[in-house]
């Protein structure tokens, strides 16, 4: 694998391109999405293929029809790549999706479960694990086919066995598989049965390289396969684990690789009429002080502790009634889910109680907004003077880079500790234990009152460090290791 450009094979479960009929015509959906715009400068630059597991009717066609040929294919900004549907059977899939993936993996993997009552292993656990065991085969069988390459970059929880099947599969190109989401401590990894997490963990270890966000994932990830795998060997000074398979030593590299955003396109966004408009809009209508919230109604957001935490502000300081406001814009997530929509309805009942009991005629304390609004996202993004951040965990949390980028009033951040982010961003924001209702409520009560000059500073030094970690740095470290891998073996 030379330095310079590269022929990659990109997997993941969603990918750019989803198709659909229109009037009796194919059309192509290209889509954006956190993933898809993060590898947009790997499209750009390297020649990539991307496997992708066909989700909607006219994908399982396309499936059909391509025969194990990939199609020729550009994204939303006509970089030209080879798109490669997998296409695993229905059943599989549902069972990956609702009951594998999330919630069961996405709760252990962000400390959602309740100790004593959650998860429970059944007959059914068991049976959905083995469609998830079949929907990565069926991408790993489309993935091997296109084993042509110098690298397979291998995305996220739901391909988490697929490592090691293109292994079996006698494939030798370098693999790095990317995990998006938090990396417990080993102790977590016990609600799933000993055969379950034993294959989850030899799954990844297939890979050459096995990437997170930060480098306290790769400690717990080291740390799971010590406990968890005593077979292996790992070396925490070298961030590595040595698998001896038929009596052939390989070292798996564990890394960090913080993703991070493009801020050239974001900024572009803000030139948009649809952006400018309602920029005018929420400078009419927004209250002397703005608190700022953006997330997915997903548990691990932790919206429900930060409504009460801005209850408790309210309490505390009746001076601030009709003069702050939480914005609070949530997109709907994974609602087919009956834990993800049972969330949404706690959202909605614990926002109106707050309404009710602090609101008044012409003040309403959290403007609570449903829905996909990306103009009134980055109006907002600008116009904050406090951002709450206070996830339960996240792998990164992109709105904490997103939001600072654009503000023009030296907003202040509070951010979780558990969010990947934190441990680039600790120095300038205003940290919170996201279990902590009381403390959350004192930093957004400290972050409307903190002096301009050190506002300033805040919200310049942020600017400054994402503007400097962009996502083609995330996307390079990756690449440099994927070229020292291929040399060390030359």
């Amino acid at each position: 694998m030379a330095r310079g450009q590269h022929r990659l094979t990109v997997v993941s479960n969603r990918g750019p391109i989803q198709y659909a009929q229109l009037d009796g015509e194919r059309v192509a959906l290209r889509g954006g999405g956190g993933l898809v715009s993060a590898l947009r400068g790997l499209i750009g630059n390297h020649e990539v293929t991307w496997i992708v597991c066909a989700i909607s009717a006219e994908d399982h066609v396309v499936a059909a029809e391509q025969n194990g040929r990939a199609l020729d294919e550009t994204d939303a900004v006509g970089n030209a790549f080879k798109l490669h549907f997998a296409d695993p059977a229905p059943d599989d899939f549902a069972a990956m999706y609702g009951t594998i993936a999330n919630p069961l993996l996405w709760f252990i993997q962000h400390g959602l479960y309740a100790s004593g009552e959650d998860p429970v292993i059944s007959t059914d656990i068991r049976e959905a694990w083995a469609g998830y065991r079949r929907y990565n085969a069926a991408v790993a069988t489309e993935a091997a086919m296109e084993r042509d390459c110098d690298a397979l970059m291998i995305h996220d929880y739901q391909l988490a066995l697929v490592p090691a099947m293109l292994r079996e599969a006698g494939v030798d190109a370098p693999i790095l598989h990317f995990t998006h989401i938090p990396w417990p401590e080993p102790e977590a990894w016990k609600q799933l049965p000993v055969d379950l997490r034993t294959e989850l963990l030899h799954g990844l270890l297939g890979s050459d390289i096995v990437g997170f966000h930060t480098q306290q994932d790769v400690t717990n990830f080291l740390a799971t396969c010590e406990v968890h795998l005593p077979q292996v060997t790992v070396d925490r000074e070298r961030a590595c684990v040595r698998m001896t398979i038929d009596h052939v030593a390989r070292d798996v590299h564990i890394r960090s690789y913080p993703i991070s955003i493009d801020p050239a396109e974001l900024r572009a966004h803000m030139r948009n009429p649809e952006m400018i408009a309602a920029h005018a809009e929420l400078i009419r209508t927004r209250p002397e002080k703005l608190i700022l919230r953006v997330d997915r109604t997903d548990p691990s957001k932790n919206i429900l502790r930060g409504f009460h935490a801005y209850g408790r502000l309210l309490e505390r300081r009746p001076d601030l009634h009709g003069r702050v406001q939480l914005l609070s814009l949530l997109d709907p997530s994974r609602l087919a889910v009956p834990v993800y929509a049972n969330y949404l309805k706690r959202i909605n009942a614990i926002a109106a109680e707050i309404n009710d009991t602090h609101g008044s005629d012409g003040w309403l304390p959290i403007d609570l907004r449903i829905g996909d609004n990306f103009p009134v996202v980055v109006a907002a993004y600008r116009e904050y003077d406090a951002l709450l951040v206070n996830s339960i965990a996240d792998g990164m949390n992109l709105i904490s880079k997103e939001a600072p980028l654009l503000n023009e009033r030296d907003g202040v951040v509070v951010l979780s500790e558990r969010a990947g982010s934190f441990e680039e961003l600790e120095p300038w924001v205003l940290r919170v234990d996201p279990l902590d209702v009381e403390q959350t409520a004192a930093q957004l009560e400290r972050a409307l009152e903190l002096p301009q000059p050190e506002r300033g500073e805040r919200a310049a030094a942020i600017r400054a460090f994402v503007e400097d970690h962009d996502v083609a740095r995330w996307i390079d470290l990756q690449l440099v290791d994927l070229e020292l891998l291929a040399e060390a073996r030359a």
